[in-house]
């Protein structure tokens, strides 16, 4: 091996050694595992079936890694958790990554890929709303011009999908989204102290499994037990959707924020939107236009400078 190689080398191995470049790297690609979300809904939509139907399939196979998961954890750490931590811990499961969840993929199906990780991605300004609503943190002038300049981005992204993107319910499913976001806010700011007090892989895997459940007797009060009677292919995307834009990204983040902190994570989570828009025009053949792109630059400075401005001054918890 050359010099250059063995330096290269000895770089990897001294970042991975430290918490805060592993936390770097948990962050980013858990951004790109989840920015493969709508791009995987918007295949499994070609083949006939609902946001429901392709949550319940993600939910379904990603059900039993996350049992598995939680029994290793008890094995080598027996601790028990007291009650209201679980009370705590199924709340949070039902308003993040149910409610949260099933808006996503009901939004998904009136929305283009792009715009769907755009709004998503306002969730830091949310975040700064609900710090002011439950920590009386104060919010700065620099902050309010950001948000500003994220939902300038959204109006934009919102225009350029209503002139190319076919859909005759565009702002229902923008409205989704955006639940999607804020449940999703609701969520982060709720549960730093449950993750330090239970654990994270813990945390991880009870909150999933109290939303895989939900999922799943939402399924059955709509459509029954037929969940057997779609194309293969559907199953396939189910599989996919399951382990690369739930499972890998869910204890990626969430190990992410550990190392890091929540605030570094919105900034090294930028990926996400980027991704979407290269994977949503390679894959789904979305038109990119230019106002598309120049949305999601407004937004993602935007986000960039609440979450910096939230780490500088602790805003954001």
């Amino acid at each position: 091996m050359t010099k250059f190689g063995q330096s290269v080398k000895a770089a990897f191995f001294y970042t991975m050694q430290s918490k805060f470049y592993k936390g770097v790297l948990f962050v980013f690609l858990g951004a790109i595992c989840f920015s493969t979300k709508g791009i995987f809904a918007k295949l499994a939509f070609r083949y006939g079936v609902d946001g429901l139907q392709i949550l319940t399939l993600r939910m379904l196979f990603a059900l039993p890694f996350y049992i598995i998961i939680l029994i290793r954890e008890y094995q080598t750490q027996p601790a028990p958790i007291v009650k209201n931590d679980w009370i705590n811990i199924i709340t949070l499961g039902l308003i993040g990554y149910y409610l949260a969840a099933l808006f996503d993929f009901l939004g998904l199906q009136y929305v283009s890929a792009s715009l769907e990780r755009n709004i998503i991605f306002t969730y830091p300004t949310f975040v700064l709303l609900m710090s002011r609503i439950f920590f009386k943190r104060k919010i700065h002038a620099i902050q309010i011009i950001a948000v500003a300049i994220c939902y300038t981005g959204i109006l934009l992204a919102f225009y350029s999908d209503k002139a190319s993107y076919a859909s005759s319910n565009l702002m229902k499913g923008t409205v989704f989204v955006l639940l999607s976001s804020v449940t999703y806010a609701l969520y982060l700011v709720k549960s730093d102290g449950l993750i330090k007090n239970v654990g994270t892989i813990r945390f991880t895997c009870i909150s999933m499994i109290v939303s895989c459940i939900a999922v799943l007797v939402h399924y059955l009060i709509v459509h029954g037990i037929d969940i057997f009677s779609f194309p293969y292919q559907v199953y396939l995307i189910g599989v996919g959707v399951a382990i690369i834009s739930t499972v890998f990204p869910s204890f990626l983040m969430t190990k992410g924020i550990e190392f890091i902190g929540s605030s570094n994570m919105a900034i090294i989570a930028s990926v996400g939107p980027i991704a979407t828009i290269f994977l949503s025009n390679f894959i789904l053949k979305e038109s990119i236009s230019f106002l598309h792109i120049v949305g999601t630059v407004l937004v993602l400075a935007g986000v960039l400078i609440i979450s910096v401005k939230g780490n500088k001054k602790t805003i954001t918890p």
